[in-house]
């Protein structure tokens, strides 16, 4: 940042952690320039329908600070609860409670705009509505999404199972706050300054999005179709498979894999944690996550056994394991009896069941509150394609020597985002804490 300047004079805030601030500039706390509501609603069942409006939970909130309104729930609000809980142009909302082990989901902030749709604040959110005549809400909001507050969210963060934010502590932390007119004058440098930071981003997430879709079709045509395209081929007679190779057969999982259910009955093993990004051992010892009473009720699951999250096909996952340890009994963890069967061929079409989701007509449960269940019976007569073992190899061995590269450009991607990221939040802590003067670039 060496094409700003500083401020002319300096004078010490008499807060530690934020140190010097620019002479004319307060510090004021958060509940004193603004509104402050903790209640938040996720209404009702959508056959008690009233007034259908999206609720924003936790995961609607983007890298920017927007929000996502067309992937926010539907539900049911009465007017009186319209009223009180419906969210308006320059509301700032703050994650208060992750409900989920996930500690940097815990003070995500996100501004509303004028171009943003209409949706209702649940109760995993606060919601800041600005008072306009003492600070600017893009100023406020820029504050709160600055390194300088994330840094001070992790002394905020109570030590429960799911994070929680300390709610009188944040809304009573001060803020610097300049000259109201200044205040709009760096709002409206951040704004664009940003929007040319935010354009670069996403096109890099474009990037990876692509790169995505094109390392899913590569799986998919793979393991269905295989990797000969001049081929011969049959209908499978199977909906969501389609054709396939004249000399490939058709499975059920009953002749392929083999349910086991083997209980530890006493403590000192690994705890294995079924993610999307695969298998991985658990760190019990941090107190964070979902945490059992009674890890002697976990299963066994041994290297080279499949584990699956069956309870969940929207954001579940299933995995070969590389360790031996237990996993929650209500995982389902199954292993090959087909000796013709080749045990990353079919990973890779188990993974595709997910992410396609070609195993979701079979579910069973509630899936707007993310539980949509595989039953072991419909994973039983599941019909796979069955190519010959040495095709079922070749296969497994192009899809993962594709991947590396597609892996690479996303890895590249990813670290160019994150780079961009930094940049930005950088300069909106500068900015709005008087580190620079940006009074005079625009």
């Amino acid at each position: 940042m060496y094409k700003y300047k500083k401020y002319p004079k300096y004078k010490e805030s008499g807060i530690e952690w934020l140190g010097e601030i620019p002479e004319g500039w307060e510090t004021k706390p958060i509940k004193s320039i603004s509104k402050i509501d903790t209640s938040g609603s996720y209404g009702e069942e959508l056959e008690n329908h009233e007034i259908i409006l999206p609720v924003a939970t936790t995961a609607q909130i983007n890298s920017i600070g927007k929000f996502n309104v067309d992937k926010m729930p539907r539900r049911c609000f009465k007017k009186t609860d319209v009223q009180k809980y419906l969210c308006t142009e320059n509301d700032i909302l703050v994650v208060k409670s992750s409900g989920s082990a996930d500690n940097i989901i815990t003070g995500k902030v996100g501004i509303i705009d004028k171009n943003t749709p209409k949706f209702i604040f649940s109760n995993f959110l606060m919601k800041i509505t600005p008072i306009q005549t003492l600070v600017n809400p893009y100023f406020l909001y820029s504050f709160l999404a600055s390194n300088l507050t994330k840094q001070r969210i992790e002394k905020m963060v109570s030590a429960t199972t799911y994070p929680n934010l300390k709610v009188q502590e944040y809304i009573s932390a001060n803020i610097t706050l300049p000259p109201l007119q200044e205040q709009q004058v760096i709002a409206n440098y951040l704004d664009k300054a940003t929007a040319k930071i935010d354009t670069l981003i996403q096109k890099q997430e474009k990037l990876i999005e692509l790169l995505k879709e094109k390392r899913q079709a590569l799986i998919s045509h793979a393991v269905t179709k295989g990797l000969n395209p001049d081929a011969k081929m049959k209908e499978s007679g199977i909906e969501w498979l389609g054709e396939i190779p004249e000399h490939w057969e058709v499975k059920k999982f009953k002749y392929l894999f083999e349910i086991k259910k083997r209980i530890a009955g006493k403590l000192s093993y690994d705890i294995l944690s079924i993610t999307q990004n695969g298998i991985k051992i658990k760190d019990i010892e941090s107190g964070q996550g979902q945490l059992s009473s009674d890890y002697t009720k976990y299963q066994h699951v041994y290297k080279g056994d499949f584990a699956m999250n069956h309870m969940d096909l929207l954001t579940g996952f299933v995995d070969l394991s590389k360790y031996d340890g237990v996993t929650s009994p209500d995982y389902r963890v199954f292993s090959l009896i087909e000796r013709n069967a080749n045990a990353n061929y079919y990973l890779y079409l188990l993974q595709m069941g997910y992410i396609n989701k070609i195993f979701y007509p079979l579910g069973q449960g509630s899936s707007q509150f993310g539980r949509w269940r595989l039953p072991s019976d419909a994973f039983k007569e599941f019909q796979a394609p069955f190519p010959p073992k040495e095709e079922q190899e070749a296969i497994a061995i192009y899809i993962d020597k594709s991947l590396t590269k597609i892996t690479n450009l996303i890895s590249k991607a990813t670290k160019a985002i994150d780079l961009l990221k930094e940049k930005r939040t950088a300069l909106i802590s500068a900015a709005v804490t008087g580190k620079i003067d940006v009074r005079e670039i625009y």
